[in-house]
């Protein structure tokens, strides 16, 4: 199959007309009129029906535009390695994630990598699930990690890691010296909550968990990112909620941090790649460096 033709046929489909197709090639239409015809016939086919200058897409013109792009995907990701290795660099690894993430798994990840003499630039973006997901499409991030639970065909899903999860209180509140604390308990706060942009969170947990035990929480604040919520515990605004991974954390004063049961709630952080992507080699060894971190956390 001729490549050229390929690119061609995928520019129509796209632009959604000869016409179209042909200033965005910069050509001129008969010419890209016989490419689409001698492709049709090279692959034995009929691509699109044609209704005067109208044209619509076949059953099989649909499946060689889907894998049509792939190939030129995959291509472009072949031509793009080969040129990092030829120039010396060794690719770069673009991630999305939050800023816990950010703050504790990264760090250790570009810690062993940079010990094994990996050339790796890893460049993080910081954002929500539904960010993450939208950039994940557009092709301008190679992995997200994320906490939502969504149900998304065009991605593969992989669960890293489940921690508990931990109610933040002010502190000298009467219940920070406890180790545990049910959720019952805690009928009379101010809830700061985190907002779950896409899917089902650790909020849509909270709130069944509060229904269960039956009362309404007094929220007073919703919020997409802990440390703010952590800084305004610690002002004696409410309580919060945040998985275990914050224990981690160095270098910051954390209000204290009590964990959660009756009922026991699980936050999980996923690994996220769009299907059908291809995964160059930085980010095959990206992937590998972070579950082996991941691991050791659990």
């Amino acid at each position: 199959m001729d490549f050229d033709r390929l690119r061609y046929f995928i520019m129509v489909v796209e632009t959604g007309s000869i016409s179209k197709a042909a200033i965005a090639l910069n050509m001129t239409q008969p010419p890209l009129s016989i490419a689409i015809q001698k492709l049709e016939e090279e692959l034995d086919v009929s691509l699109f029906i044609r209704s005067g200058k109208r044209l619509t897409l076949t059953e099989t013109g649909h499946l060689l535009y889907k894998r049509g792009k792939q190939l030129m995907l995959s291509t472009s990701e072949i031509m793009k390695e080969v040129a990092e290795h030829d120039s010396g660099e060794y690719g770069t690894v673009t991630i999305g994630c939050s800023t816990i993430a950010n703050i504790t798994i990264i760090p250790e990840v570009v810690k062993r990598l940079n010990e094994r003499g990996s050339r790796i630039t890893i460049r993080v973006l910081e954002g929500n699930t539904a960010f993450i997901l939208e950039q994940l499409r557009l092709h301008k991030m190679d992995i997200g990690l994320v906490r939502n639970i969504f149900d998304k065909k065009d991605f593969h899903t992989t669960a890293l890691l489940t921690e508990s999860l931990y109610v933040a209180l002010p502190p000298g509140h009467p219940l920070a010296d406890r180790k545990t604390i049910e959720l019952k308990e805690l009928k009379k706060e101010n809830f700061l909550m985190p907002h779950t942009t896409l899917g089902y969170g650790i909020s849509d947990f909270i709130l069944e968990g509060c229904d269960a035990a039956g009362f309404t929480p007094n929220i007073i604040y919703w919020g997409t990112e802990t440390f703010p919520m952590l800084n305004m515990v610690r002002e004696n605004l409410g309580i919060a909620f945040a998985p275990a991974l914050f224990q981690n954390i160095n270098n910051y004063e954390l209000p204290p941090l009590v964990e959660l049961i009756n009922p026991t709630i699980e936050a999980k952080l996923n690994l996220v790649t769009l299907k059908n992507s291809i995964q160059t080699a930085a980010t095959e060894q990206f992937l590998a460096v972070t579950k082996e971190v991941i691991e050791e956390l659990r």
